[in-house]
Formats: C-alpha cells, sequence, structure tokens
C-alpha cells in the first residue's frame, strides 16, 4: 500500500463509477464493498464487473476490496477471482473473520482483518500476527449488535484498545470504525480525535463529507511535520542513547513516534532535508 489509509471510504462494489469521484474528493483510499452493500442475488455479476472493470483502469489512491466472508464460497471466489491477474487492489479486507488458519490458507495478499464479532476480538492476537495481515480494523457496528451494547465509541474501548495494541504489537496500521452520523461533523471530530489520541491510524468514512475532518483529525500540520523532521535529524546527529531538544528529552521510543507521524504524511523519516 502507498500509505496508510487515513480516511477509507466505503463505496458500493457496484458502483464502479464512483472510484474517480471519490478520490477527486480528497479519498486517500477506497474501500469497495462485495458484501453489505451488494444483495444475494447480484454478488456474482458485481464481482465479475468489478474484475473486468478494474482491469482496465488504475488510480493514484488505495483500492481495498471488502469481499465476502471467507467462511463461505463467496467469499472464497470473491479472492479467487480478484487475484486471476494483476488488478490494482492494494489490500483485501476480511469482514467477520476469526480464526487466523482462514488467513494463512489464502493467497499471498495483503490483507485488512475486520473485527467485528466477540471471537474476532478474542482470538485477536493470533489473527494480527498471520503474516499476510497489513492492518486491522474494527468493525463497531456488528460488534455492538453481538455484544448488545450501544454505539458510542467508549462502549467499545477495550475493542478499541485491543486493536490499537495488536496492531503496535505486530507493526500494522489500524482503522477505527466508521462514525455513522452523517450530518453530526462535530461528533465525527471529537471522535476522531478520540481514535487518534488511543493510537488509532486512521478512521473509516461512509459519506465523502467526513474526508476532510477525518484527515484534518489525523494528519499532522505543517508545524508538526516541522517538529518531528528537526528531533529526528538532531537525534541522529548524536551519539548519546538521550539527548536534550529545545527543553525535551528525546530517547528511542520518541524518535519511533516521530517517525510514524512523518509516515501518516508518507514522508520517508530516513531520508529527510
Amino acid at each position: 500500500m502507498n500509505r496508510f489509509p487515513i480516511a477509507p471510504l466505503f463505496i458500493p462494489a457496484n458502483k464502479l463509477d464512483w472510484i474517480a469521484k471519490t478520490f477527486d474528493k480528497g479519498a486517500d483510499s477506497i474501500i469497495l464493498d462485495l458484501e453489505d452493500s451488494v444483495s444475494e442475488n447480484e454478488k456474482v455479476k458485481v464481482r465479475e464487473e468489478l474484475y473486468l472493470y478494474l482491469k482496465e483502469n488504475s488510480f493514484e489512491g488505495d483500492l481495498i476490496v471488502r469481499v465476502n466472508p471467507i467462511t463461505d464460497k463467496t467469499g472464497q471466489d470473491d479472492i479467487k477471482t480478484l487475484t486471476q491477474s494483476s488488478l490494482p487492489i492494494s489490500a483485501f479486507m476480511l469482514p467477520k473473520v476469526e480464526e487466523s488458519s482462514y488467513i494463512s490458507a489464502l493467497p499471498d495478499v495483503n490483507i485488512i482483518a475486520l473485527l467485528e464479532t466477540p471471537l474476532s476480538i478474542k482470538n485477536i492476537s493470533e489473527i494480527a500476527a498471520e503474516q499476510k495481515v497489513k492492518g486491522l480494523a474494527l468493525g463497531g457496528a456488528d460488534l455492538s449488535a453481538s455484544l448488545s451494547s450501544s454505539m458510542d465509541w467508549d462502549s467499545l474501548l477495550y475493542a478499541r484498545s485491543r486493536v490499537v495494541l495488536e496492531a503496535a504489537i505486530n507493526n500494522l496500521f489500524s482503522i477505527d470504525s466508521p462514525f455513522m452520523g452523517i450530518e453530526h461533523l462535530d461528533a465525527l471530530e471529537k471522535e476522531s480525535q478520540k481514535s487518534k489520541a488511543l493510537g488509532f491510524n486512521g478512521k473509516a468514512a461512509i459519506h465523502p463529507d467526513q474526508l476532510e475532518i477525518i484527515k484534518n483529525s489525523f494528519l499532522p500540520n505543517d508545524a508538526e511535520i516541522s517538529e518531528a523532521k528537526e528531533i529526528i535529524k538532531a537525534f541522529n546527529q548524536s551519539s548519546s542513547a538521550v539527548i536534550a531538544h529545545e527543553g525535551r528529552m528525546i530517547d528511542q521510543p520518541i524518535i519511533l513516534s516521530m517517525e510514524k507521524r512523518l509516515r501518516l504524511v508518507g514522508i520517508d523519516p530516513k531520508n529527510i532535508d
């Protein structure tokens, strides 16, 4: 993938004309949904149309395809069809993934594990450790329904914390669940800031109007980018394990945090001006 998906936007896989328009509206990545957005009697038809479309088109942003559950034949056929030739697919998102064995049996592709059942949270450690898994995403709607909890951000704090923790342990990116109130942008901003503070790298979107708020909440501003570069440069120029920089103690954990900050905007921390 080009970089961490900060604000991946879900769009139905049967709305192929939306892809270019969505990137034009500022999406850094798109999740083409073959699962919930496509009716059962159209899944095969939409999959084949998607395959043919992607054979003829490419995009600068990352395309992620949410397939049907791979415990079913439909999901297995989704993966089989869409890996027949070189298509501009950055990763496959696996819904309701609960066991690592299903992932290990897949072709050598990038996987985003969508964790949306109690069992997926229970087994998150083994799922996150699978080599094909590059990112973890929280599916709050299905998880809260399974738990009979509300969808308030704090209600799923345990699950969110597990996702962030396992992503950090396994060097994966993490995507928080979408905010479902399309018209409540102030609430989206507050929730996005809480997600970032907890450690998420991004938050999924369900409407183009949410993109700017999510990206502004997660991406560092110019001052933060400059600060990260200055701290990394100062640390690299020193032979000490700990340095003082503008009244602040800088050690390796701080450097790792600064490096992650730069990677969010596509800057290689090993090659800065």
